[in-house]
């Protein structure tokens, strides 16, 4: 059985995009965090501020709906609409 990818939402911040994951994660609800700027967080280690980055938030088809009610009942439910 094959298990498709989609995109569920994106943030424009990985602090945000790690606390939606953990979010998911206490529903079993697991996700890829994909980023436009993979360097970003070495050059927030080592540089000292945050360069621009936009993450997609992935998950499983299967679990697309589920992982959408879990957002929308929560803090971040206005991030569903952009």
């Amino acid at each position: 059985m094959k298990n498709n990818i989609t995109t569920l939402l994106q943030v424009d911040d990985m602090g945000v995009a790690k606390e939606i994951q953990a979010l998911l994660e206490e529903s079993d609800i697991y996700c890829l965090l994909v980023s436009d700027n993979p360097a970003s967080s070495i050059i927030n280690v080592y540089g000292g501020f945050n360069p621009a980055e936009n993450v997609t938030i992935q998950v499983n088809e299967s679990d697309f709906q589920a992982a959408a009610d879990i957002i929308g009942n929560s803090f971040y439910k206005d991030l569903l609409s952009t």
